[in-house]
């Protein structure tokens, strides 16, 4: 046991993550093993701390960490899967469900495609008007290209824990958290996931390297990924698609693509690229199915100008594109400048998202800005 224990400082003292199983499972011989095992994950799959030397770097070094693989033919498939979907977080008793390992969470509408044709239903009275409540609906089966897509948002446990320990899972508790003075900053482990599942005809002929689910006996591809992190102030934003014109047809079409790091070549308008070498071993290093070497970075956003001034775009043609209802809207797509708008005021008023782009305007007298992250736009 003294072995073992001093084999786990030096791992841990490497950055590697160990996992200590409190009880056994029998082993194909029935036997039990004599004693607990020590199971090293890879470094690959260790959260990054620190912005590597480029944010296509850091955004990847996230990904990769996020999309571990837990088990090869059952949910949960990879590590983000365990983490708590927001509509379990955010629900009209106040209080976080208790996470089932191995269950998983109902898909709901985006909540931006819900705005999105909430607005349309105002401009047409006679359009249809869909439910107001943003958590658990039906996914979405109006979209551009006429697809059924279902969306799920997932936070960490650093995540969970920050709004759970300032009691923001209710808008009571986020207005006397501003009332206190107090603002509104996310721990710098903090990560969220938001990933779009489109809905295949059957399982019959899935796409080609794609990461495919069957829920319910329905099946379906994983279209898009947001994924923010609190590294840095501002967080990184990234986002993710497969290399598939069956699923994602207007992948980098409508603002192009560009990851130096990871792709060759950098940039392309929707044309395929082959990963670099430092993406092929770092994902080969953390043991990830073969199908997430086909998935891509559109880009990454880490303030709302680019380096030569300008205001920075970024938009998932899935996310932003087809379940939002309009791939044209992408254009005035940033995700930084959207998500700089959640906000709370004493009165438990918030503002809108918007496709809106560049550096913000000041926030109307008594709003406060809830650190970019529209998840706590849920509470009740």
């Amino acid at each position: 046991m003294r072995k073992e224990l001093a084999m786990a400082v030096v791992l841990a003292a490497l950055g590697v993550i160990l996992y200590l199983p409190s009880g056994c499972k029998k082993s194909t011989n029935e036997q039990p093993p004599a004693k607990a095992e020590l199971v090293a994950q890879p470094l690959a799959c260790a959260m990054p701390t620190q912005m590597a030397s480029t944010p296509e770097q850091t955004a990847w070094q996230l990904f990769v960490a996020a999309t571990c693989p837990v088990n090869s033919d059952k949910y949960p498939y990879v590590i983000w899967e365990n983490w708590i979907e927001q509509d379990q977080l955010y629900n009209p008793q106040g209080q976080a469900e208790a996470f089932v390992q191995g269950v998983r969470p109902r898909f709901h509408m985006s909540p931006l495609a819900r705005i999105m044709r909430e607005r349309l239903a105002k401009r047409a009275p006679k359009a249809e008007v869909i439910l107001p409540q943003a958590a658990n609906e039906n996914c979405n089966s109006q979209t551009w290209s006429g697809r059924t897509i279902c969306e799920e948002a997932r936070l960490n446990s650093d995540a969970q824990n920050y709004v759970t320990s300032n009691g923001l899972t209710t808008l009571n508790g986020q207005v006397q958290f501003i009332s206190a003075g107090k603002t509104f900053q996310f721990t710098p482990p903090s990560i969220e996931i938001k990933a779009d599942w489109v809905q295949l005809p059957s399982c019959n002929n899935p796409p080609a390297n794609v990461h495919v689910e069957t829920i319910n006996n329905v099946c379906y591809a994983l279209g898009g990924v947001h994924l923010i992190s609190k590294l840095i102030d501002k967080w990184i934003w990234a986002t993710f698609e497969p290399q598939n014109l069956t699923t994602n047809p207007q992948r980098c079409i409508v603002l192009g693509c560009n990851d130096p790091w990871g792709s060759v070549p950098a940039q392309t308008s929707g044309q395929s690229t082959t990963l670099s070498q430092s993406l092929s071993q770092l994902m080969s290093s953390a043991g990830l199915a073969p199908e997430w070497k086909n998935y891509r970075l559109d880009g990454v956003q880490v303030d709302y100008l680019n380096s030569n001034g300008q205001p920075s775009v970024l938009g998932n043609s899935i996310i932003e594109g087809d379940n939002a209802g309009n791939p044209t809207l992408m254009k005035s797509s940033s995700c930084i400048s959207c998500h700089n708008l959640s906000t709370i005021n004493k009165s438990k008023q918030s503002l809108s998202p918007d496709f809106i782009i560049g550096s913000p305007t000041p926030y109307p007298p008594g709003y406060v800005g809830r650190d970019f992250a529209w998840s706590l736009g849920l509470a009740h």
